[in-house]
């Protein structure tokens, strides 16, 4: 089985096939290795897809700025991440106490995976376009990454619902 570290110094491409769907595909060329599709137009709860493992990403509260993360078909989380209220990154808990960070710049051009030490584990670029399209380098081979590769995916779909959230008021 493939694991993102597999993919160390090659760039990837995270683009939105249609318009008028919610439906994102992560490419390597022609191969699809994920997928990220929100089952309802304007729904906030997603299902991703890497390397032929499904999960599921929602927020369980609408007052809460809380996103978790769990295996389809199942009910409790194992992870959640938290934005951060004032400052560019927040943190994702793990399972077994591991954490990474997420980041972007002041102008969200630019997302970031951080392991604790700071230092960058893959770096994403938004391109100019009318669909949601990013071109992502795996920085470092992280073991992290390896075990729970939605991680990719996950920061993608907080940066979807924050920005759908600015425009809507």
């Amino acid at each position: 089985m493939k694991t993102l570290s597999d993919y160390y110094g090659k760039t990837l491409q995270l683009i939105q096939p249609s318009l008028w769907k919610r439906a994102f595909k992560l490419k390597d060329g022609n191969e699809v290795i994920g997928t990220l599709t929100y089952p309802k137009f304007f729904s906030v709860r997603a299902l991703a897809n890497i390397f032929d493992t499904k999960w599921e990403f929602y927020e369980p509260h609408w007052w809460k700025r809380v996103n978790e993360i769990r295996e389809a078909g199942k009910e409790l989380p194992i992870a959640s991440y938290k934005p951060p209220a004032f400052k560019k990154k927040g943190k994702l808990e793990l399972p077994h106490g591991e954490s990474v960070f997420l980041s972007s710049n002041i102008f969200k051009s630019t997302l970031e995976i951080l392991d604790k030490y700071d230092s960058p584990l893959v770096l994403l670029k938004r391109k100019m376009n009318i669909k949601t399209t990013y071109e992502i380098h795996i920085e470092k081979r992280s073991e992290v990454l390896d075990k729970y590769p939605w991680v990719l995916l996950l920061i993608i779909y907080v940066e979807i619902n924050k920005s759908r959230r600015r425009s809507s008021g």
